[in-house]
């Protein structure tokens, strides 16, 4: 029984090293590419690592945001840095990325206070410190039970108030990244008042505006775009945007 543990332990192992190196191959291949101006085939490497292999790497997606705007996409170039940005928030580079794509998009990035007090975490960050707190409160509140110690009473009291901070702030976020999806307009499109193109036009949008999808029918979702204070909705047709929570 040891012997076949051993046996599936190293193999494991191996696997896991094996998935590693195919996955740096193809992440060397793409830097190559990159730098010899083949946006093009970085472009296609990234994708196949997002969408067949399925990394969540959030500087997979950085990196596929400056082809695509090497490229002269800059739709996609801010749909792949905002989801990078939402794997890893606090890294410098994403944020200046982001910033400088939705200045060349012409873009102004609203947030209000929300977004302003979440968008220093990632909702992984919050799940994981939550969990370990609602343990950790668990195991010192049944150890006060038994030992009724004024020490194990202000432990329980301490994790009680981080839970009061991370609790609020799980469900904030998880408000914010489940209940309003976000997209990004790949392509200047115009905003029709139902879905089809025999609906009027009732406004455009340019190529990189971040907007709310509110519903979906067929090929066409009605979105709601902000801008200023103001917000105005329509439809727009499904292949020109693209989603952010996805």
């Amino acid at each position: 029984m040891r012997k076949f543990i051993l046996i599936f332990t190293v193999y494991l192992s191996f696997g896991i090293c094996f998935a590693k190196n195919i996955h740096q191959t193809q992440i060397d291949n793409a830097e190559n590419s990159f730098k010899k101006g083949n946006f093009l085939k970085t472009i296609e490497i990234y994708e196949s690592l997002i969408q067949v292999e399925e990394v969540e790497d959030p500087y997979v997606y950085y990196n596929l945001s400056n082809a695509y705007f090497r490229a002269g996409n800059i739709g996609k170039a801010i749909l792949n840095i905002e989801k990078a940005s939402k794997l890893a928030p606090r890294d410098k580079d994403i944020k200046e990325n982001m910033q400088f794509l939705y200045v060349e998009a012409g873009e102004e990035r609203e947030q209000n206070i929300q977004d302003i007090l979440l968008k220093h975490f990632s909702l992984n960050e919050i799940t994981i410190a939550s969990s370990i707190f609602i343990i950790l409160f668990l195991l010192s509140f049944s150890l006060f039970l038994l030992k009724r110690n004024l020490s194990v009473k202000r432990i329980v009291t301490l994790f009680i108030f981080f839970l009061i901070i991370c609790l609020p702030l799980f469900v904030l976020k998880s408000c914010d990244e489940f209940s309003v999806k976000k997209a990004v307009v790949l392509s200047s499109s115009i905003i029709r008042s139902g879905p089809g193109e025999n609906n009027p036009e009732i406004f455009r949008l340019a190529e990189g505006k971040v907007v709310d999808i509110i519903s979906e029918s067929e090929n066409w979702i009605n979105i709601t775009a902000h801008s200023k204070g103001k917000s105005v909705s329509g439809w727009i047709e499904a292949k020109n945007i693209g989603s952010i929570n996805e």
